[in-house]
């Protein structure tokens, strides 16, 4: 089976909902069970990508690569994993910010990443960082995330944010140079569970215009400027399947995911690579 990979790079808040929650945020999004990472279901990108098509006038190949009520598709889906996460610098304005855990899991997903190095096992309040982001005083470096001080233990590895990089062509990605932080495992779950946005919504009464009684809500949304990539594996024998797709993609690079469209959340970068 051939593999591919699809990566979304959020040009604004993105939120695909898990349902009602009783704690404090009244709509939050989607996470992995086990490490709280945001995701995006494949069933969301699946109906996203297909209706991509049905805009592009490719109805008849829609229908063969995602499938009918009665003919399975020719593309298994994968969910939409994590690699790097904008959040808040003391220098720098920002930093992508990813993990141990995440670059491994691309490594294990992307084929044809050979050559690079070894990612070290970092202990909490220690960070592989560039120098964009790092501060320098007296001989002492640090790197401030937040609220949080963390020792860079070495730079970022060189050959990763090449390789990162050249991922997209998007330029706000390609601003990212030096900017990227590794983080341990639990630092970073740290950033991704806390440091979503937050914004209050209110219903709105259709027949006065005005807000509706008790209707406030909080909604969570995936910061804009972060990246997930998504692994497709393809089911038939035939090929030519993602080269549809790739160019569709091309006629069609910016894609909107998720809920919320008329407000301006969830518009991506979209590349099939």
């Amino acid at each position: 089976m051939k593999t591919n990979i699809l990566f979304l790079f959020t040009r604004t808040p993105l939120h695909i909902g898990a349902g009602a929650s009783v704690g404090a945020i009244d709509q939050p999004i989607v996470r992995e069970r086990h490490t709280g990472y945001p995701v995006i279901p494949g069933s969301s990108l699946k109906g996203v990508l297909r209706d991509a098509c049905n805009r592009g006038n490719q109805a008849a190949q829609a229908d063969a690569l995602f499938g009918t009520q009665t003919d399975a598709g020719k593309v298994s889906f994968g969910e939409g994993r994590l690699l790097a996460f904008p959040v808040r610098s003391a220098k720098g304005a920002f930093a992508f910010v990813t993990s141990r855990l995440a670059l491994e899991r691309f490594r294990r997903d992307r084929d044809g990443l050979t050559g690079l190095p070894e990612l070290p096992t970092l202990p909490d309040m220690e960070c592989l960082a560039g120098e964009t982001v790092t501060v320098s005083n007296n001989q002492h470096k640090g790197v401030v995330l937040e609220e949080y001080r963390f020792n860079p233990k070495d730079v970022f590895p060189v050959a990763w944010e090449n390789a990162l990089q050249a991922l997209l062509d998007d330029p706000v990605w390609q601003a990212g140079k030096s900017r990227f932080v590794m983080l341990s495992d639990g630092d970073f779950a740290h950033f991704v569970k806390s440091t979503c946005e937050i914004s209050q919504h209110v219903g709105i009464n259709p027949e006065t215009g005005t807000a509706k009684k008790g209707a406030l809500f909080n909604l969570e949304a995936v910061p804009a400027e972060t990246l997930f990539y998504a692994p497709m594996v393809s089911l038939a024998r035939e090929s030519g399947e993602f080269e549809t797709l790739k160019k569709m993609l091309e006629q069609q690079p910016l894609l909107q995911v998720g809920a919320d469209s008329t407000t301006g959340l969830g518009f991506c970068t979209v590349k099939l690579g």
